[in-house]
C-alpha cells in the first residue's frame, strides 16, 4: 500500500478519535517526524487503538518508522502485500492495540512494536529487510499491469 500526503498537521482532526495528539495545532512535519506534503509513502502496517476509532499507517521517515494517523493522506495504491497477516486483540489484552495488520513480525512477536518504536537494532533490521521485500513485490506487481 502506498500513500501521499495531503496534510501535516492535525487542524480538522477529531480529537476524540484521534487520541495521540491533544491539539488541533500539531504539526508531524516538525518535531523530528518530517512528513513532507505531497510525497508519496510505503505503508508497513496498519492498526487501530482500544482507545481511538482512527486507522493508523505505519511508515518510515528518514528511516525512522513510527504510526501516523490516516487523516493525513491519501491512499495512492491500496494493494495490500500476499503475506500480511492480521491480528484482533481482545478487550482484555493488556496491548493497547486492537487491531494490527502487516508482515509477520509485526503481527505475531508480541515484543517486536515496542522494539521497533524504540529502534531496537535487531528490529529496525527486521523491518527494513521487510520493506525492500515490499518494495520488489511492489515492482514485480506494477511490470505485470
Amino acid at each position: 500500500m502506498k500513500i501521499t500526503c495531503k496534510q501535516t498537521t492535525s487542524k480538522g482532526f477529531n480529537l476524540k478519535e484521534v487520541t495521540t495528539v491533544t491539539s488541533n495545532n500539531y504539526d508531524y512535519n516538525f518535531g523530528g517526524y518530517g512528513i513532507e506534503l505531497n510525497k508519496e509513502y510505503l505503508v508497513m502496517g496498519i492498526a487501530i487503538y482500544k482507545n481511538s476509532n482512527c486507522l493508523y499507517y505505519l511508515t518510515d521517515v528518514n528511516g525512522e518508522p513510527d504510526w501516523f494517523p490516516y487523516l493525513l493522506f491519501d491512499v495512492a495504491d491500496n494493494y495490500i502485500p500476499r503475506n500480511w497477516f492480521i491480528l484482533v486483540s481482545g478487550k482484555n489484552d493488556d496491548t493497547g492495540i486492537y487491531l494490527l495488520c502487516g508482515f509477520d513480525e509485526l503481527c505475531n512477536d508480541s515484543d517486536f512494536h515496542d522494539q521497533l518504536l524504540e529502534g531496537d537494532e535487531e528490529a529496525m533490521r527486521i523491518y527494513f529487510r521487510r520493506r525492500m521485500e515490499l518494495e520488489k513485490e511492489l515492482l514485480e506487481k506494477e511490470l505485470l499491469e
